[in-house]
């Protein structure tokens, strides 16, 4: 599907304010009340939410009449229709606004990063940074108490967390050989984004 989905599909991906980003700064995704019958009819809408534990899966479906405003953690979100067929993305974090009314529930989710759509192509850019920054969160639970990383991850500032990873993975593939396109692109990538950062930036192992 288009990662640019009309309303027609249920969901939409915005485009980002900058050409070179990968990923997207909002997803908004509409439960109606009656299925239209479309392409797409979302049915729930899943994503973490900050908790006493660190965060928690927060499910949303219409009617919605509990909070408006929640403030989302690094992971995936979910939208699933009524065939069980899923879209999915991951965020470093953001928030989520939530208006209801007979008709329909709008989840919309904002992030002053990069929102990134899982992708059916494994060498795609964006795949490859989820992929990539699933591996550094599995490294850094491993070297830590379960809950001490939950806490931290969904304490974890999206901005930072985000150029942290890049960070870490312009160290980690630096030296590493080029075998493919793919793999030359997402390097070129990587080495592009984090010269453009101008400021000191915390290390993953300080925010995870």
């Amino acid at each position: 599907m288009s990662t640019l989905a009309g309303p027609e599909l249920g969901y939409r991906f915005y485009p980002p304010a900058d050409p070179h980003d990968l990923g997207h700064p909002q997803l908004d995704v509409t439960i109606h009340a009656t299925p239209t019958g479309e392409h797409f009819d979302p049915e729930c809408f899943i994503c973490p939410i900050t908790a006493s534990n660190g965060s928690t899966p927060q499910h949303v479906l219409h009617p919605w009449t509990q909070e408006h405003t929640y403030r989302v953690c690094a992971g995936d979100v979910i939208i699933e229709d009524r065939e069980h067929e899923q879209i999915k993305a991951f965020t470093f974090g953001g928030t989520l606004t939530i208006d209801s009314d007979q008709h329909q529930t709008l989840c919309r989710l904002t992030s002053p990063v990069s929102l990134l759509e899982y992708s059916p192509q494994p060498t795609a850019l964006g795949q490859q940074l989820i992929d990539e920054v699933n591996i550094l969160f599995a490294e850094r639970r491993a070297v830590q108490d379960e809950d001490d990383f939950a806490q931290r991850l969904a304490a974890a500032d999206p901005v930072q967390l985000y150029r942290a990873c890049l960070v870490a993975l312009q160290a980690k593939f630096e030296h590493f050989p080029t075998p493919d396109e793919p793999h030359r692109r997402f390097k070129q990538f990587l080495h592009t984004a984090t010269s453009a950062f101008t400021e000191d930036i915390s290390s993953l192992a300080d925010l995870l």
